[in-house]
């Protein structure tokens, strides 16, 4: 047979007997989410700034490009005002009549031979063209 000991009682501690000592040994600074926030954080306002910067240029070119369309406009209606002037008919008329030409006082007809006969004149076409129409509209 074996024998029992009796049981051997631990006494329980009481709740204000508790308290949590940390030592300086056992204390552990956690600064690697700290600065991984603060690179994330440095990240984003970096990408926040280069995209201002990007979307700036691109401001800046287009309102470049708007100022350089608005010249050429302009040089445009200036170029065509001058060549309406230059078209004009008053200026042609001005300059030939400078140079000594004028209106012709007679009209000569110049024939060639062996060219033919000038055939039918306009009206003569244009009864032979209302007659083939008139014939074609009969059923």
């Amino acid at each position: 047979m074996v024998a029992r000991s009796a049981p051997v009682g631990f006494p329980l501690p009481r709740a204000r007997d508790f308290h949590v000592v940390i030592g300086p040994s056992t204390r552990r600074r956690r600064v690697g989410g700290w600065i991984g926030l603060a690179i994330v954080v440095s990240a984003s306002f970096l990408l926040l700034v280069s995209s201002r910067i990007a979307l700036d240029r691109s401001a800046f070119v287009i309102d470049d490009l708007r100022v350089r369309i608005a010249a050429e406009e302009s040089r445009y209606w200036e170029l065509r005002l001058r060549v309406t002037e230059l078209q004009s008919p008053e200026r042609i008329a001005g300059l030939a009549e400078d140079m000594g030409m004028v209106f012709p006082g007679e009209i000569f007809t110049i024939e060639v031979p062996g060219l033919g006969d000038p055939g039918p004149g306009i009206e003569a076409r244009w009864i032979d063209l209302k007659a083939l129409l008139s014939a074609r509209a009969e059923p």
